[in-house]
């Protein structure tokens, strides 16, 4: 392993995209014998009595979006300022997309396999169970690559089978097994020793892992895995230092308290979440859309996911942060705000050269949508004001040169194509054009350094759109 893959922040990138954790610390040569504890007693069964006044463990699956909202109901309690769950629609389109690497996992002996959390790209791609992730700083703790525990939740009336389908026996053969994780190509290996849990739900059994061979300065991270009724829960959290059982210690007991916390949650019944509003198109529907599609000069375009707009599941909808886009502004926070319920992709064209790359952005309206909408004010915005005023997210703005007006390409509902420079000293011209045609609207931006050359790069994002539209049938 290099060092760059050592680092705290690559150990994060690891746990989110191979098996959850995959770049973890491991036991010491002087660890405890197979079928033994870190304490030197057996791995046991595991029972716990379900938190009082839940009525005990989750008996029905939870949704994609109840179980986003279980994340973000603790992190509420525990003062977190915004949401702790990933966005599970985007998680699942991107798997739809197939834009993700190829990574498989191959453990020996091969019975261990069952202790080895799903490979996250199968996992998003898996509709047979519900699914959320997400992440929580370790009580008391800040957000940091090594401080923050990440959650993986899964529910279905099986999961007890798809997830601990082991005897204690098999505890005992696996309690060190090695694993093997292939990413594009690339393989891994891994150490895995099995460590006894504290006492959380009906099932769990904890685990710590390392590269093999270990190097110096190498993060490790423990993981804790625990079945309540239909609620699955896998956490892991890196540890700096990882050298010995003893060491797993306090991951475990932190991440014990974070998993009663969310069945805690979980056994108060399925979270309230909004529903999704009919749309001409689903968030896997739209990356399907631009599947095996090419930019204008050939490139491949790739849109790796879609989300719903809108607030987290969890969280009640409120008077938006700021008001809708003003007249003369170009600020993507107010108009991206304005569009509850809209499912929004984002992808990017890459072509040969340094500049030379488009990146879009695709809108698919909720049915209900009422006129006029907010595309069309932006587009009569951009087409009839000769300065731009761009908010970039996180209260900063910058003015556009003297904005240039472009032909949009063909016909659309709406639509409009710009030309700019921004005063940062590059001397690049900027494209922006856009089209909506029934609910559907697209955006792109390109560069140049050309004022010449900005038409072209407007035909031939327009063209980009014509297929578009065509392939989506408006």
């Amino acid at each position: 392993m290099s060092a760059t893959a050592r680092k705290p922040e690559r150990l994060l990138l690891a746990l989110a995209a191979v098996v959850g954790a995959m770049v973890m610390a491991g036991c010491s040569t002087g660890g405890p014998p197979p079928g033994a504890s870190a304490s030197g007693g057996p791995l046991p069964a595991s029972t716990s009595s379900p938190p009082p006044g839940t009525g005990g463990w989750p008996s029905k699956p939870f949704t994609d979006a109840e179980l986003a909202a279980i994340i973000n109901g603790v992190a509420h309690a525990r003062n977190l300022p915004m949401a702790a769950a990933q966005d599970s629609t985007r998680l699942r389109s991107g798997a739809a997309a197939g834009s993700f690497p190829s990574v498989s996992t191959e453990a020996t002996p091969g019975e261990c396999s069952v202790f080895v959390p799903e490979n996250p790209f199968v996992r998003w791609a898996d509709k047979a169970a519900s699914f959320a992730e997400g992440g929580i700083p370790v009580a008391g703790g800040q957000q940091g690559p090594a401080s923050t525990i990440m959650i993986v939740l899964r529910s279905a009336e099986d999961i007890a089978k798809a997830d601990f389908d082991y005897t204690e026996d098999l505890v005992s053969r696996c309690s060190h097994f090695g694993l093997v994780t292939t990413e594009s190509g690339r393989p891994s290996a891994y150490a895995v020793q099995l460590l006894a849990a504290p006492p959380v739900a009906e099932r769990q059994h904890g685990y710590m892992q390392s590269s093999e061979p270990k190097g110096p300065g190498d993060y490790g991270s423990v993981g804790l895995r625990v079945l309540a009724g239909t609620l699955s829960i896998t956490l892991n959290l890196a540890v700096a230092g990882l050298d010995s059982d003893a060491d797993a210690k306090p991951a475990l007991d932190s991440m014990a308290a974070l998993a009663r916390d969310l069945i805690t949650e979980a056994g108060k019944g399925a979270p309230s979440v909004a529903p999704v509003p009919a749309n001409t198109l689903t968030a896997e529907q739209l990356v399907e859309l631009f599947k095996g599609t090419t930019g204008p000069n050939g490139e491949p375009a790739t849109l790796g996911g879609a989300s719903v707009l809108g607030p987290p599941p969890g969280f009640t909808p409120g008077t938006p942060s700021k008001e809708p886009e003003a007249p003369c502004t170009f600020d993507d926070e107010a108009y991206f705000g304005s569009l509850s319920g809209a499912v929004m992709g984002q992808g990017q064209i890459q072509g040969p050269g340094k500049i030379d790359y488009s990146d879009f952005t695709v809108i698919s309206m909720p049915e209900a949508a009422s006129r006029p909408y907010p595309f069309d004010a932006r587009a009569e915005g951009l087409r009839s004001c000769a300065g731009i005023q761009e908010e970039v997210p996180g209260g900063a703005s910058r003015q556009w040169s003297p904005v240039i007006q472009l032909s949009p390409g063909p016909a659309a509902d709406a639509s409009y194509a710009v030309a700019y420079q921004l005063p940062d000293g590059t001397g690049e011209w900027h494209v922006r054009s856009g089209a909506r045609r029934g609910t559907l609207s697209i955006e792109a931006e390109s560069r140049t350094l050309s004022q010449a050359e900005t038409q072209a790069k407007a035909d031939a994002l327009a063209a980009f759109f014509g297929n578009a539209f065509a392939r989506a049938g408006v």
